[in-house]
């Protein structure tokens, strides 16, 4: 958890990452649950971001919420999956 505190450095936003072996349901639909009951909707700016993964499956999310939607360009979080996904691959 190291690289998710030097991140936090960087940000102000609040990055939490959750991991489990299968994902029950659709991908997107278990990190938005967890995403909610995790309170990440509850952080001063909105501004918390989720990473999702379930390993057995090989699926991941990454989940922002408004606040740093709001100063994200379009596709960022796109190009953050795709730059996971290839990084996986290696």
């Amino acid at each position: 958890m190291n690289a998710v505190a030097e991140a936090e450095k960087a940000t102000s936003g609040e990055i939490r990452v959750h991991i489990e072996s299968k994902c029950r349901g659709k991908v997107l639909d278990r990190a938005a649950w967890l995403f909610k009951k995790l309170g990440m909707t509850k952080t001063a700016e909105r501004n918390g971001v989720l990473f999702y993964l379930a390993v057995t499956e090989k699926k991941f999310a990454i989940l922002g919420d408004s606040g740093i939607n709001s100063v994200v360009h379009a596709g960022f979080w796109d190009e953050v999956r795709d730059h996971m996904q290839k990084r996986f691959m290696e």
